[in-house]
């Protein structure tokens, strides 16, 4: 079968690999469609401290299940499946807690386990009783059941941040996770949302989801926009949805009294980010860092997305062969695209 397997970082090649054979617990699918993400290229150029060398890399996935281990009952060949890439163990301290994002053992397809960039992939046994498959029901295309590994992460963090009726958000960042922050934003109630954005033309993309201010951040300081935006009050909720720490430093800067600020993206490692904690200390700001999201979280953002209340094909600028990855990357890079998703 054709895979892009990471060998190293920055040593990603496209290339026949043998394809892998169904256990008696496991599930075979075709991949029909795989969601290239930013943590995918940050994984391909610098690497993963969880990853095993050649590793074939791909978390947001959904395919048809071409056979089915003879132990396994609950599903069958030609059911379409969308595959979460969050799978806890619920044994450690963490599950206990309910943090299954922080699971001590976590599972996650791409990275301690072969993921979709591929034309075939295994659904391990762990995968079946502890993940989350949720079937694609007809009518709903493989490309839109992928948006909601990304759309889960978002509405973890803005339901984790209780982002409500009423409040003024600001998004730094608007790629395909700040776009998603925008629409999601208005549907919790959010009486302003205010984007930020280096690329006038990924700016200019976001206008379609809702923003009601766009601020390029290259041609007027971010801070003093907000506030006049804001009378000088700030934003009761504001996320930082890029790799920049520079963009934190300012979120922090722009916040409201009581505010909540929320570290979505994560930055390069060994990073860090200069914070005046005077701002935080005597406008009892609370800092947020975000990652993952629940089963339930998960389930609902499938569901927002396949009742149409989220219209997911919005975000998917580029759809292209796996073999063309290399360009999907460069484009989503360039702030050309907003979503590629890759058909193996």
């Amino acid at each position: 079968m054709l895979a892009a397997v990471l060998h190293a970082p920055n040593d990603l090649r496209i290339e026949e690999v043998k394809t892998p054979e169904c256990g008696k617990d496991q599930l075979l699918i075709r991949v029909k469609a795989v969601g290239l993400c930013g943590s995918d290229i940050r994984t391909i150029f610098n690497g993963h401290k969880r990853i095993s060398y050649p590793q074939i890399l791909g978390h947001e996935i959904a395919g048809e299940i071409v056979q089915v281990g003879e132990n396994v009952s609950k599903y069958h060949v030609g059911q379409r499946i969308y595959v979460s890439p969050t799978v806890p163990c619920f044994d450690c301290r963490a599950c206990k807690n309910g943090w299954y994002c922080q699971c001590e053992s976590l599972i996650v397809p791409g990275t301690t386990i072969p993921g979709g960039f591929a034309q075939f992939m295994v659904i391990p046994k762990d995968i079946i009783e502890r993940g989350q498959i949720i079937e694609v029901p007809e009518g709903m295309s493989y490309e839109k059941a992928v948006m909601t590994e990304p759309l889960s992460s978002v509405y973890a963090s803005q339901e984790n941040a209780d982002i409500t009726l009423g409040d003024t958000v600001v998004i730094i960042g608007t790629g395909p996770i700040g776009c998603l922050h925008i629409e999601l934003a208005k549907l919790r109630g959010a009486i302003k949302v205010i984007a930020i954005e280096m690329s006038e033309v990924r700016l200019q993309m976001a206008k379609q989801f809702g923003a009601d201010y766009l601020i390029n951040s290259k041609e007027e300081d971010p801070v003093a926009r907000v506030k006049e935006i804001t009378g000088n009050w700030g934003a009761e909720k504001v996320i930082s949805a890029n790799p920049s720490t520079e963009a934190q430093k300012q979120a922090i800067e722009m916040a409201a009294k009581r505010g909540k600020v929320i570290f979505f993206g994560g930055v390069a490692p060994g990073k860090l980010t200069d914070i005046d904690t005077n701002i935080v200390h005597y406008n009892q700001l609370t800092l947020i860092g975000h990652f993952g999201y629940d089963h339930l979280q998960n389930y609902k953002s499938f569901n927002l997305i396949a009742s149409g209340r989220l219209v997911a094909e919005n975000y998917i600028t580029h759809v292209l062969p796996l073999a063309e990855i290399k360009k999907g990357i460069e484009l989503t890079q360039s702030g050309e695209a907003i979503k590629v998703i890759l058909q193996p």
